[in-house]
C-alpha cells in the first residue's frame, strides 16, 4: 500500500521533497497518556483505600481520554502527506475521509514561513502556500520548514528554466 503522493504522480513527475512533522508534535499526545498513568500509579502508592476508589474513576477516565487523544493525533500525523514535485505542491490530510490540495508550481504566488522563537530553537514552523485560484494551504508544525520552502522555490526555478519566459516570477 503506497502513499497517496506516490499514487497521484503523473508520468514523468518526480518528488523533489517531502515534509514531515517535527518530533515535538508527539510530545502532547504522549503526555496526555503518560501523566494520567503516573497519577494512577501514584494513587496506588500514596493514597488510602477509602480515597482511592473515587480517584480511580477520575484517573481511569483521564487515561481513556488521553488514549483517545493520543490515537487521534497519531492518526492525524500519520495520515498527512506533504510534498513538492517538479510540477506541483501536494498536501493531503485524512485517513478515512480525504482532503487534498494540489497547486501547480506556476500557480504558487507566495510561500510564507512562520517560526516562533521556540520554533527557531527547536527547528519547526508553519509553511503557508498561497496559490492563484487555489486559496491558502497551511502546514503547521513542520520539521525544518525552511528546507521545504527552499525545495519549493528551487522547483519553481527549475520549472521556469524549462518553460522559459512563459512562467511568471512569483513575488514571494
Amino acid at each position: 500500500m503506497g502513499s497517496y503522493i506516490d499514487k497521484a504522480l503523473v508520468e514523468g513527475e518526480t518528488v523533489i521533497a517531502r515534509a514531515h512533522y517535527h518530533w515535538l508534535n508527539w510530545v502532547m499526545p504522549c503526555l496526555a497518556l503518560v501523566v494520567p498513568c503516573l497519577l494512577q500509579i501514584l494513587s496506588w502508592i500514596y493514597v488510602g483505600a477509602d480515597t482511592r476508589s473515587w480517584l480511580n474513576y477520575i484517573t481511569i477516565g483521564l487515561i481513556i481520554a488521553g488514549g483517545l487523544y493520543c490515537l487521534w493525533q497519531v492518526i492525524r500525523i500519520r495520515s498527512t502527506e506533504i510534498a513538492v514535485t517538479d510540477r506541483r505542491f501536494i498536501h493531503k490530510t485524512g485517513w478515512i475521509g480525504r482532503n487534498t490540495a494540489e497547486i501547480e508550481l506556476r500557480s504558487i504566488e507566495e510561500v510564507g514561513l512562520k517560526m516562533t522563537v521556540m520554533g527557531r530553537i527547536f527547528g519547526y514552523g508553519t509553511l503557508t502556500i498561497r496559490g492563484t485560484g487555489a486559496g491558502i494551504v497551511e502546514s503547521k508544525g513542520l520539521d525544518d520548514p525552511k528546507i521545504f520552502q527552499k525545495a519549493i522555490q528551487t522547483a519553481q526555478e527549475r520549472l521556469r528554466a524549462r518553460l522559459g519566459p512563459a512562467m511568471p516570477r512569483s513575488p514571494g
